[in-house]
């Protein structure tokens, strides 16, 4: 073995260690197969089934106040059980949000969404679907990253955006979707 390959060996060496102290995407991202999607607009995204180690969870509102935070521009939690009637049957688009407790971009783009939901109350609804209590509906909306918004009109998806969106393009996305119809 001659100098340069010896060099050669130790930089592949590094470069493995590095990744995976960093973890490697491919080896960390699980693909979702066999779900069927909520619709058919080709974007794929993912998200780590594992449940975080601290066993935190959201604990629902009841129905009733649910229904109250989202006259009021509030945000309606999600789970398996009022998904049907929250987000399908919604009669006005519905700005889903994706996220999960150990997701640092989820937490910054609450106050957004936040501010959202009150500017567009009474045209828009806005629910959260937290995907690690709820592994089946982030199945079914093919959530592969975090955070992933998804704008649903008439129970079809109309639009979707992954990651840390500035609220200029999420307002935008959202007034499209209104000016649509």
């Amino acid at each position: 073995m001659n100098f340069t390959t010896g060099k050669m060996i130790v930089g592949v060496g590094i470069l493995a260690i590095a990744l995976t102290i960093a973890g490697c995407p491919q080896q960390k991202r699980q693909v979702v197969a066999g779900t069927p999607p909520l619709t058919q607009t080709g974007q794929q995204n993912r998200v780590d089934e594992t449940p975080p180690a601290h066993g935190g969870t959201n604990k629902p509102a009841s129905s009733g106040a649910q229904q109250a935070a989202a006259a009021q521009g509030g945000i309606v939690e999600v789970k398996q059980g009022n998904f049907e009637q929250e987000i399908i049957q919604a009669d006005m688009p519905v700005v889903v949000e994706c996220w999960a407790d150990w997701c640092a971009p989820c937490h910054m783009i609450r106050p957004t969404l936040e501010q959202l939901a009150e500017e567009f109350a009474g045209k828009v609804k806005f629910v959260s679907i937290d995907v690690q209590t709820n592994q089946e509906l982030a199945k079914q909306f093919q959530v592969l990253y975090l955070p992933t918004i998804v704008i649903i009109s008439n129970g079809k998806e109309i639009d979707r955006a992954v990651g840390l969106l500035p609220p200029k393009e999420l307002r935008a996305r959202i007034n499209k979707v209104l000016s649509s119809g």
